[in-house]
């Protein structure tokens, strides 16, 4: 025995607000949040002469991205996985079944403030760099989401920190058949199977990694302050950040991938290793060293700078 064998799962119900026919969910929530951080840290850049908007225009132009993430994230859920688990095309309608990916999202964002730039003739370096910056701490919190969810969990994992996670999605099949129609097939028919004292074995996981919070710490938390101080701190612009945010993520994202289950119906890509996610990660992380060397040069010191250098 361990002195901690594992830390208690913190089931929360992930709906928030139910009216009947209407729900609010915590991970639309999370979304709204991630939104709003970014207006924050975008009007913060645009007020420091960082960011190619006016402050008043900050939230005008976030539209933009808004619908970027959800466009793009919904068709790259269904490109990238729903076609490889037998969807039909019809099916990429169905958002309130969920389904997002965030490659997809990024791809819709890249795409749509493409175009704003080219409408509006703003600098796209500077632009993507204030976008990357204000991204992280959306990445963070949606991660946290899918926590609340009990979605996208880690690999069965017996160690210190590990957590049973509920079976929210797919707990009826681990029911004897004549038990499951007392119950409905989702989370509010969940909490009622542990009300009526189903057997635990059916309504939770094994031990696996809390692999979303893995997600949230690296691709979020840590992203963002890299992020800030080589920006605020070393001044660096241009397209830059932008470069960084897709080689940090990407390098980030794959390592964690390596602690995280992998797609149901999908599984590996190579022997018994490689995931999707990891895959995506790698062109996500090719397409940042690009973008680095299509930046400009960094300007030479001039005699005054060097000589400040010098003194200190």
């Amino acid at each position: 025995m361990t002195l901690l064998a594992e830390i208690p799962y913190p089931i929360i119900d992930p709906i928030l607000l139910d009216f009947g026919a209407v729900k609010v969910r915590w991970y639309g929530v999370c979304y709204i949040i991630a939104f709003a951080l970014a207006a924050l840290v975008l009007r913060g850049l645009a007020k420091r002469g960082r960011w190619p908007v006016p402050v008043d225009k900050v939230i005008d132009v976030l539209f933009w991205g808004i619908l970027g993430v959800f466009i793009g994230g919904r068709l790259g859920y269904f490109l990238f996985y729903g076609l490889s688990l037998g969807y039909e095309w019809w099916q990429i309608v169905e958002v309130w079944k969920g389904g997002m990916s965030f490659h997809g999202g990024l791809l819709g964002v890249i795409v749509a403030y493409w175009i704003y730039c080219w409408k509006n003739g703003k600098p796209r370096g500077e632009f993507f760099d204030g976008l990357s910056l204000a991204t992280a701490p959306g990445v963070a919190v949606v991660r946290f989401g899918n926590f609340i969810n009990a979605e996208l969990w880690g690999r069965t994992w017996d160690g210190a920190w590990a957590m049973r996670f509920p079976r929210y999605g797919d707990f009826l099949r681990h029911l004897p058949p004549q038990q499951r129609g007392a119950y409905a097939p989702d989370a509010s028919g969940w909490m009622q199977a542990r009300a009526a004292g189903e057997a635990e074995d059916a309504l939770f996981e094994p031990l696996r990694h809390p692999s979303q919070l893995y997600e949230m710490f690296t691709e979020g938390v840590i992203l963002y302050f890299v992020l800030r101080f080589l920006m605020l701190r070393l001044g660096w612009g241009g397209g830059r950040i932008a470069a960084c945010f897709l080689i940090g993520y990407g390098a980030m994202r794959f390592f964690v991938e390596n602690f995280r289950e992998p797609d149901t119906g999908i599984g590996f890509q190579l022997g018994t290793w490689l995931t999707r996610g990891q895959m995506l990660c790698v062109g996500m992380m090719l397409a940042g060293v690009i973008v680095w060397l299509l930046c400009k040069p960094f300007p030479p010191k001039t005699d005054a700078a060097t000589e400040e250098s010098a003194a200190e």
